[in-house]
């Protein structure tokens, strides 16, 4: 009974050492190096930042960028002031080049932001209007 207990112990061991080597193995390249990789929490585009209309004065920030959206720190005209406003956005297509806010127009009172994303440049659109912003250097 012992001889038995102690064949299953060390077969298990062997199992776990077998295991853990060919773990180890994935992790290597053809000549035994170990890679690293890195995991990404956000996004590898760099969306986040401050971007300035190319004719106005009106701005905005892109902050808490996800796989699946950001937030924006809107600064645009209402009734003649230059006025802050909060919005989420998601993304509506798999290249992350479209967004738009959370909800639909309706949810969102008749307006809703679409952002067109092309390198440092975003052009906005919302109802029958459009603005173009740059990234600020």
């Amino acid at each position: 009974m012992k001889k038995l207990i102690a064949s299953i112990l060390t077969a298990g061991l062997a199992l776990s050492l077998m295991a853990c080597g060919a773990k180890s193995d994935k992790n290597k390249n053809h000549k035994g190096e170990v890679i690293v990789s890195e995991v990404q929490t956000e996004p590898s585009h760099g969306l986040d930042g401050e971007y300035k209309a190319t004719d106005t004065e009106e701005y905005f920030k892109i902050y808490d960028l996800t796989d699946s959206g950001f937030k924006v720190e809107f600064y645009h005209f209402e009734e003649g002031l230059l006025e802050k406003f909060d919005y989420e956005m998601e993304f509506d297509n798999a290249e992350k080049t479209i967004a738009s806010e959370k909800g639909s127009v309706d949810d969102n009172g008749g307006w809703e932001y679409a952002f067109a994303i092309s390198g440092d440049t975003i052009k906005v659109t919302w109802q029958q209007n459009e603005q173009l912003y740059k990234r600020a250097s």
